[in-house]
Parts: structure tokens; sequence; C-alpha cells
């Protein structure tokens, strides 16, 4: 990879950590903009899912309109969107603007989201595995960040000045990339909006349908770990914060590298043996007694087993269609998987009253992701050649 690739690369990653930041760290301030803004918890609810849902409905919108425009120009407007939501968020004074400014932050990041990891899986087209998984990982690491800085303003009942950091980060973000990323000559035959048509791809409904499923697994286990940790296996609450934060730092590990081990050993082979691993991790998991640090054990294989369905998925979605309609399918299939994400912690929560919290979490942890590793069965696995450097 030449320099100009590489400062290209490490601008867009860089840039999706100061976006994870925002992203993954509302849950920490909700409380305290509970009481600032007088809410109940129903409305602190749609506000928490307000950023989730608007990010969902423009996902696979963006991902045509990249492939329709140019695609660091979407890119662009997603990151403007979403440092104006994220300022904006830290001088809200009402509900209403509260709820507005998450809107418009969620708009921006449904709008930058496919079209990143499109960019860097076509900068890095030779090990395009290794490439989306270290996009995904950017998130995960972003997120950490994210959640230290507003946990830390937040103990001191100071959460809008973490988010006007947060913000003004994102928009020098978006003035550096303005700055530095070129405009490609590069373009594309218009295509037509009709997803239904790459739902009948094999390899796309296969990729589609794996996002969700594994989406409800990952999503219902840190929505609902720290429960069972603390109902069940009788853990102290930081015990049970430090299992959950153990979680996301295995699948920052696990997207990157699982996803640089797809490009040598293949992507279906290594989702098939992840889910059947992690299927068989949560038995385990969830139906003996340990002790703290066996459950550490438990959560970080299971965190490193599934994460990888994520990167993997859009992949091998972006390897199985034609150029022009790279960033349409990874919108369809990123999709798919927030979908999972916003379904996986309600269906658990539906279930526990009937079939308590251990079996919960085994219809929704261990069936799940023993379907997406069965899925991989039936994939048509694509590896493009590669093409002439255009960055």
């Amino acid at each position: 990879m030449n320099g100009a690739r590489a400062r290209v690369v490490t601008i867009l990653l860089l840039s999706y950590i100061t976006f994870a930041m925002f992203g993954t760290s509302l849950g920490v301030a909700i409380p305290d903009i509970m009481v600032e803004l007088s809410i109940d918890e129903l409305k602190a609810g749609i506000l928490y899912s307000a950023n989730l849902w608007s990010s969902a409905a423009l996902l696979a919108p963006a991902g045509y309109l990249a492939d329709r425009f140019e695609r660091k120009s979407i890119l662009l407007l997603g990151y403007l969107l979403v440092s104006l939501g994220v300022i904006g968020l830290s001088f809200s004074s009402t509900y209403f603007c509260t709820f507005a400014f998450l809107i418009l932050s969620g708009v921006g990041g449904g709008i930058l989201g496919p079209t990143y990891y499109t960019l860097v899986g076509e900068i890095l087209e030779n090990v395009r595995g290794f490439a989306i998984g270290l996009a995904a990982g950017m998130f995960y690491i972003g997120g950490l960040i994210g959640s230290i800085l507003v946990g830390f303003f937040v103990s001191l009942h100071q959460w809008r000045i973490a988010y006007l950091i947060v913000g003004v980060l994102i928009f020098c973000m978006f003035i550096l990339q303005l700055i530095t990323l070129k405009l490609s000559s590069t373009t594309y035959s218009k295509p037509h909006l009709f997803f239904s048509n790459l739902l009948k791809t094999r390899n796309t409904a296969v990729c589609a349908l794996g996002m969700f499923l594994g989406s409800v697994a990952i999503f219902a286990a840190a929505a609902w770990l720290p429960t069972f940790f603390l109902t069940v296996t009788q853990l102290e609450a930081i015990g049970a914060g430090l299992l959950l934060g153990l979680l996301f730092l295995a699948r920052a590990i696990s997207t990157i590298s699982i996803g640089a081990l797809s490009d040598k050993y293949g992507r279906k082979t290594l989702l098939m043996i992840s889910g059947f691993a992690a299927a068989f991790v949560t038995l385990p998991l969830l139906l003996t007694y340990y002790t703290f640090y066996v459950a550490a054990a438990y959560v970080f294989a299971y965190g490193f087993l599934t994460s990888p369905y994520w990167n993997l998925f859009i992949t091998i979605s972006q390897e199985s269609v034609s150029k022009e309609q790279v960033a349409s399918a990874t919108g369809l299939t990123q999709t798919f998987g927030l979908i999972g994400g916003a379904v996986g912690p309600i269906v658990a929560g539906a279930l526990i009253p009937y079939v308590r919290l251990p079996l919960a979490l085994v219809f929704t942890m261990t069936t799940t992701t023993l379907a997406f590793g069965l899925l991989s069965l039936v994939i048509m696995e694509k590896r493009p050649k590669l093409i002439e450097e255009r960055f």
C-alpha cells in the first residue's frame, strides 16, 4: 500500500473512531439527561432509540446514494450531519430539541456507515477481509474511548461538555477529510433502487439473514448478560461491568484478527467455525456456575467467536455483487444487522417471564449463533480479481 492510500485509510479509520465515541456512549449519559429534562423512563427510551432507528432507516438508501453519486461526497455529508447533531445535542435545553438532534445525528450515521465500509474495502481490496474487520474494530475502540470520556464528565454532572468535545472532534475530522480525500475519477453506471433484486442473490440474502441473527445474539448478550451475572451467578456489580467491557474488547480484537485470517483461509469457513464454536461456548456460560475468572474466559471467548459475523457478512456481500452495487449491498446488509440488534434484547426480555433468564439467553444467543454457522454452509464464496489502484 502506497503512502497516499495509507494516509486515506488512516483518516477514514480515525474519523470513524470519533463517530463511535458518540454512537456507543449515550446510555452512560441517559440518567443525567432524564434528571435534567425531567423525563420518565419511556421518554428516555425513546431518546435512546431515536438515533438507532433513524440510522437503520437510512442505511440502505445511503448505500444506493453512494453507488449513484460520488461516494466520498456522501461520506462527508454523513459526518457533517453527525457533527451538527452531536454539537446541537450538547446545547439542547428541551426534550424536543434533544430528540431532534439525536435524529439528525442518527441520519448522519446512517448515511456515512455503508460508504465508510465500501471505501475501506475498495482501497484495500486485496485484503478486504482484514480491511472490513479493521473498519469494524474502530467502532469498538471508539466506543471504549467514548464511554470513558462521557462517564468521566457524567461523574461531574457535565454530560453536555462531553458531547461538545465529541461533536467538535467529529467536525474536525470532517474538515480533515474534506481537505485530504480527493474525489475519485471512477464512475459507475447508475444502479436502480430495487433492493428486492439484491435479496434474490443467494449470498446477499444469506448475508442479510446472517447479520440479523448475529446481531440478535450479540445485542441480547450485551443487554442481558450483566443482569445474568448479577442475579444468576451472583457476581458483584463491578464484576458484571468489567465482564461487559471485556465483551467489547474481545469484539475489537476479533473483527480485526479473524478478518485478516479470512483473506487466507476463506470467509465461509471461518463463519461456520465461529458460529458453531460460539454456540458451544454459551452452554457452560449460561447453564453452569463458575468463578469470576472463568466467567471472564467464557465472555471473552463468546465475544471473540461471535463478533466476526459483522465484518465477514459485509465482506461476502461486497464480493458477491458488481462494483456499482457494492455500497447498496453494504447498506442493505447493515440494515438487517441493526434491526437484529434492536430485536434481540426485546425478544430476550419477552421470554424471561416464561422460561427464566438462562433459557431466554440460550434461545437468543445459542440458537442464533448456531443458525448463522449453518447458514454459512450455503454461501457461494467469491474472491474477485484485484483491480487497478484508484486511490
